[in-house]
């Protein structure tokens, strides 16, 4: 297993002035055009105490304990790690509380803000601006890489082989990419697409998979969040009513 993990110097540069092929110019553009979508995105009123926000996160970090138990991990120390879509790092903390070691776990996004905070609330852990089409690394160099709701931020579909192709590159023979998206689209939200089962499964044909549904669908959830934890594990609990995928992919 590489114990060393480098980032290349990949950032906002123009493709058009570098001279680069009509595919990078398309990579280049969707990520503008997520950075601007993301960029008039308002929080939620109640920001990191949001009901709704912190009962989800509590299920997918139960998905995952349980998920690690069955591959028989007691820890993820000394585990490569990567996360695409860190944010302000909040995933990779919380896997830190799983015994990943910080100089071990990496995260990239395209928004320059989330990472600047990113590195002030996790300063021993590396991010780097670049596209998830573009990852700024080596072949096999990870364990584990994680993407939550980056897939249905993209909503060109060859943009989203490339992002996968991507992962499975940088992630090492019998290492796992976690994923969660959104099962369905957002008639309301024109800007995010939903992922089934079907495109995930082609997305991921050479991966052995397992799919697990999770997540009240958002307009229950928040509702059921505020008037009680109770009433939304138990709505939670019906297949019917749950939005997402939590899917464990290993690379064969």
């Amino acid at each position: 297993m590489s114990t060393h993990v480098s980032f290349s110097s990949v950032g906002k540069s123009d493709p058009s002035a570098a001279g680069l092929p009509s595919d990078s110019l398309s990579i280049a553009a969707e990520a503008e055009r997520i950075r601007r979508v993301f960029a008039e995105r308002q929080e939620p009123a109640d920001g990191a105490f949001d009901p709704f926000r912190l009962l989800a996160h509590q299920e997918r970090q139960e998905k995952l304990a349980a998920f690690f138990r069955e591959l028989g991990l007691s820890s993820l120390q000394k585990l490569q790690i990567l996360d695409v879509g860190c944010g302000s790092g909040g995933h990779l903390r919380r896997l830190v509380d799983f015994g990943a070691e910080p100089e071990r776990c990496f995260g990239m996004d395209l928004f320059t803000k989330r990472l600047h905070d990113a590195r002030n609330l996790n300063p021993n852990i590396s991010f780097a601006e670049a596209n998830a089409a573009q990852l700024p690394f080596g072949d096999d160099q990870f364990d584990l890489v994680f993407q939550y709701t980056v897939l249905t931020s993209v909503l060109d579909k060859e943009l989203r082989r490339s992002i996968v192709s991507e992962i499975r590159r940088v992630l090492r023979p019998s290492g796992y990419f976690v994923l969660y998206d959104f099962a369905y689209s957002n008639p309301k939200n024109p800007n995010v697409r939903g992922i089934g089962k079907k495109e995930l499964s082609e997305l991921l044909g050479d991966f052995h998979i397992r799919f697990q549904r999770v997540t009240l669908a958002p307009p229950i959830g928040r509702i059921a969040g505020r008037i009680s934890p109770l009433l939304y594990r138990i709505l939670a609990s019906v297949p019917l009513l749950r939005t997402h995928y939590l899917c464990f992919a290993r690379k064969r």
